[in-house]
């Protein structure tokens, strides 16, 4: 006689994403210190490779990856698939070359506060995975952040466009 779940799918994903968003913070806590300088680099390394993982999951998935506006689709999906329901999303597109994912609510955010009380090591987790994210998805575009909660703004912002615009706006 099969033995049945008392756990239901919806639960063990809560329980999964508040493990899966609480492991940086871990690691930071108990490596930073030994590891010193390098720490950011092989963190980075680390996250750099999940967005690997997130364009694989994209792909089997059949998330498409085109243009702006898809890459926002996709990339909010895979934001909620790996982090969890407690992440809240809007999207704005802007039109096929630029559009904006704002993040409303950020699992990582809660465990930073409710661990180490700040998130003075969040913004560059966030900025290695997007951009890598963004940029394995489609390498003809890009992520640049208007606004982040981690350094005191209301909402994330993220913009998603073509390379090429995003480098003729930073030589201006």
């Amino acid at each position: 006689m099969p033995v049945r779940d008392p756990i239901s799918p919806e639960l063990k994903w809560q329980v999964v994403s508040r493990l899966f968003t609480s492991l940086p913070v871990m690691y930071d806590i108990t490596f930073r210190d030994a590891v010193g300088d390098q720490y950011d680099t092989l963190e980075h390394e680390i996250w750099m490779q999940l967005a690997s993982e997130a364009r694989s999951f994209a792909e089997s998935a059949g998330l498409p990856s085109t243009d702006a506006r898809n890459i926002m689709d996709t990339l909010r999906i895979i934001f909620l698939v790996f982090f969890g329901p407690d992440l809240r999303t809007e999207e704005i597109p802007i039109n096929s070359e630029r559009s904006v994912l704002m993040i409303k609510r950020c699992p990582f955010i809660a465990r930073e506060l409710a661990m180490r009380g700040g998130t003075e090591c969040l913004l560059s987790r966030c900025l290695a995975f997007s951009i890598a994210t963004v940029e394995a998805l489609n390498p003809e575009y890009t992520l640049r952040f208007v606004r982040s909660m981690c350094t005191g703004d209301r909402t994330c912002e993220l913009k998603i466009m073509k390379k090429e615009d995003a480098e003729k706006a930073e030589k201006k």
